[in-house]
């Protein structure tokens, strides 16, 4: 059993222990609720537990849950939860003891659920009738599907955009975008490249040559420039519906992120005392557990490297530390343009995508991952967004926010730049495209041709080559 199996969401329901047959189960009842689990390898857990069950509804009364792995080999756990201060819950205790329940070898679509007992530890409420400490009940967590971004509320894309963005001609042009700098120096041969030149897809620049990362060249431009153009395309949507357009990440969310933010505000409904309510801006942003169940998703060779990259250490000790890089205006200000789009793009971008890159399903909703030269219209439905492909990544909520953090470290670098040579930048500022560090020529967003689908199906097609590392 791995920390990763246990974490995530669950509907938790509590039963009393009476001996004696009932007419209505409701007379059991003692209650139901929404638990959030965060394991830890050291056999840590937090949490919450809250009121109502509802995932992402407006407001909720909170319990903070604390507690440990008792027993890795048959996942015992002991758990406390307290009733958040100042709130209407506030003199709630109680302690939890279970565990994970048994798989049947033979079952059936069976779900991973938590069953034990819980202890009433203080007495809460108020009046003549008040909850006693030391009622005793017993409970089953049931474990839910990871809650998807588009599902979580107010994260999902705007219906207008993403209808755009679903369409095959986008979903096309991006996945070949991207594959084809990745592999334009190699495998491709020269009739490859001259052949797929010849039908407008010609890359000037790729951003690898024979000794690696070209940091030279300013193929970092193009990364960033053909993304800041698909920002813009997706702000005016936002804009001629009358939304706030997708604000980029201000920093990388941490490891401890629920897919549910609750904030604390005041209650008006009891003065003097706080509800918590729901906060859409913040929600969505929970890292998918590397579990068994995603894992098995990728090839045995590439799970170590997965379960790494969705780990709290990673993000500690790699992901930040690139993160201070890409905002230091000492090391912006020694970077072209070029290189730093490179370098974004092929570290911690690439990252990015995989981290928050959760289980594949197609429009039914089983897992599946599309083939690489599998353009069969199922993929096209809207619901395919995994951020693990280029024909999909661009549909998923995540993808908008995380390429904001990619585009602001733009106006980072040439915040760095005049602070060095005040003036020098803006004076070759080009559109949108700010810096006079700009390698020659102009960026590579797509191909100046008008050709539409069947090009790009045929230039993915010459490439005869898997999909790379995600890059998109």
């Amino acid at each position: 059993m791995q920390a990763e199996d246990l974490t995530g969401y669950y509907t938790y329901r509590s039963f009393l222990n009476h001996p004696a047959p009932v007419d209505d189960f409701n007379k059991l009842r003692f209650g139901e609720a929404e638990l959030y689990l965060s394991v830890q390898q050291d056999r840590s857990i937090t949490g919450t537990l809250s009121f109502p069950a509802a995932p992402g509804a407006d407001r909720k009364d909170v319990m903070d849950i604390t507690g440990e792995i008792l027993d890795w080999s048959t996942a015992r756990f002991k758990l406390t939860g307290k009733g958040r201060t100042k709130t209407g819950i506030a003199d709630f205790h109680y302690e939890y003891d279970g565990v994970l329940s048994r798989t049947w070898e033979t079952g059936v679509d069976q779900r991973p659920s938590l069953t034990g007992t819980v202890l009433r530890a203080k007495e809460h409420g108020n009046g003549a009738n008040p909850a006693r400490a030391g009622v005793t009940a017993s409970f089953v967590a049931v474990k839910r599907d990871f809650p998807a971004p588009r599902e979580v509320p107010g994260v999902a894309l705007l219906p207008e955009a993403l209808s755009m963005l679903a369409t095959r001609v986008h979903r096309l042009r991006h996945t070949t975008w991207h594959v084809l700098r990745s592999v334009w120096r190699a495998p491709l041969t020269d009739v490859d490249r001259k052949e797929i030149t010849e039908l407008g897809w010609g890359i000037d620049r790729p951003p690898f040559n024979h000794k690696g990362l070209d940091l030279a060249n300013g193929a970092g431009e193009d990364f960033l420039f053909m993304h800041r153009r698909m920002i813009q395309m997706v702000n005016e949507i936002y804009e001629g519906s009358g939304a706030p357009v997708i604000r980029g990440w201000a920093s990388i969310p941490g490891a401890d992120a629920p897919q549910y933010v609750y904030l604390e505000k005041d209650d008006l409904a009891r003065p003097g005392e706080k509800s918590m309510q729901y906060d859409a801006a913040r929600s969505g942003f929970m890292v998918p557990p590397a579990d068994a169940e995603l894992l098995a998703t990728f090839p045995e060779a590439s799970r170590p490297t997965m379960k790494l990259l969705k780990s709290p250490n990673y993000l500690s000790f790699a992901m930040r530390a690139l993160e201070r890089t890409y905002t230091s205006p000492l090391e912006l200000s020694r970077l072209s343009l070029g290189a730093l789009g490179n370098l974004l793009e092929f570290t911690i971008h690439n990252q990015m995508h995989m981290r928050w890159a959760s289980i594949p399903r197609d429009a039914q909703g089983k897992v599946a991952l599309r083939g690489d030269f599998d353009f069969d219209g199922k993929w096209d439905h809207p619901s395919y967004d995994y951020l693990g492909d280029f024909y999909s990544s661009h549909l998923n909520p995540l993808f908008w926010r995380l390429h904001g953090w990619v585009d602001n470290r733009i106006q980072d670098w040439f915040d760095a730049h005049e602070a060095v040579a005040p003036g020098r930048s803006s004076a070759s500022t080009t559109r949108v495209w700010p810096g006079s560090s700009l390698a020659s020529g102009s960026p590579w967003p797509s191909p100046s041709t008008g050709r539409r689908a069947s090009m790009i199906i045929t230039v993915t097609t010459v490439t005869g080559t898997s999909t790379p590392s995600p890059s998109c």
